[in-house]
């Protein structure tokens, strides 16, 4: 340290005990001088004096949220108690949208017990929980305790369990399941939860919404089911070890494996990998055993509920249950 620092009438220190204070920096004087609280030269001062004019605390607020451009004494929780509103929409956003954007929970807390209305909707058609379910589990919480609609839509139709599937968030989609999204809710091109999490090949959230009863027989408005859509995926070359472990989950829960559509044809994708096509051409061949059909109507008339539970009261043997939730 320079004897210029050492000597200075002030000391600085960074308030960091809550995670949505965003590093108010404070300056203090050093024991025996006196001084102001806030050491800066009166030039930059005016400065910031000027430039917090131009916004409003609302305004600030999202700011400070987001750590963009944010002033460095701001903190949420000083913004609401000097007036800054919880609900107003900046641009497309409100703040607690923003807050789960960062998927900054004690922020969202914070924001909901201060009055955030949990299922507005932002310039998107999305709520808060839209956001969360791709980010943050502890967020997804929080707002489900606080009422947030597992199953609201946003523009497009999409449902937060879509999201989550999609950014293979498996402790959001069985957080979301359990509070009652749809497993097989369609968006509006009508692909499912299913759909999204398999055109990535999501494996473990696969895993989740097949627990939870997502039918594997869907079909979209451009005949694509989850098992093509995967395929579609591993055509292209972007396949590993783990999308052939989901292609192998989901043609086990349907009972057989097939990829043509409705007019009998193959997906175009299968073109460019003639190994690929041959490999999924033999399996399409293989007929379907009694026993592979006969699990998969009986995951079907069990419906939409926890299987692994559903499945545990049946007065079957031990092999069979394993054999029904896919654990062969």
């Amino acid at each position: 340290m320079s004897n210029r620092a050492a000597n200075s009438q002030y000391t600085v220190t960074c308030q960091t005990s809550r995670p949505w204070t965003r590093n108010a920096c404070l300056v203090s004087p050093r024991p025996g001088c006196h001084g102001p609280q806030l050491h800066m030269s009166s030039t930059m001062w005016y400065i910031m004096q000027s430039i917090q004019s131009k916004y409003s605390l609302s305004e600030r607020l999202i700011r400070t949220i987001a750590a963009i451009r944010s002033f460095p004494h701001d903190n949420v929780e000083d913004l609401i108690r000097k007036g800054a509103d919880v609900n107003r929409m900046h641009g497309t956003l409100k703040p607690l949208h923003c807050a789960c954007m960062v998927a900054d929970a004690d922020c969202v807390e914070l924001l909901l017990e201060k009055g955030a209305e949990v299922n507005a909707l932002d310039g998107y058609n999305r709520t808060a929980l839209h956001y969360a379910a791709e980010k943050d589990e502890s967020c997804v919480e929080l707002l489900l305790e606080y009422g947030a609609q597992p199953n609201a839509l946003d523009g497009n139709k999409d449902t937060p369990l879509h999201w989550a599937a999609f950014k293979d968030n498996p402790e959001c989609v069985r957080a979301l399941l359990e509070s009652g999204a749809c497993p097989n809710a369609r968006d509006y091109n009508n692909d499912t939860p299913l759909s999204w999490a398999a055109m990535k090949g999501n494996l473990e959230s696969v895993k989740v919404l097949l627990d939870y009863g997502a039918q594997v027989h869907v079909t979209n408005l451009k005949g694509q089911t989850p098992i093509s859509r995967l395929v579609a995926l591993l055509a292209r070359g972007l396949g590993t070890e783990q999308e052939e472990e989901c292609l192998d989950l989901l043609c086990r829960a349907a009972g057989r494996f097939e990829i043509r559509r409705a007019d009998g044809t193959l997906p175009r994708e299968l073109s460019k990998d003639p190994q690929l096509l041959a490999k999924l051409t033999n399996m399409v061949a293989q007929a379907p055993t009694l026993r592979s059909l006969a699990r998969c109507a009986t995951r079907q008339s069990l419906g939409v509920q926890f299987l692994p539970t559903a499945v545990k009261e049946l007065p079957l043997p031990e092999t069979i249950k394993d054999y029904l939730l896919l654990r062969d």
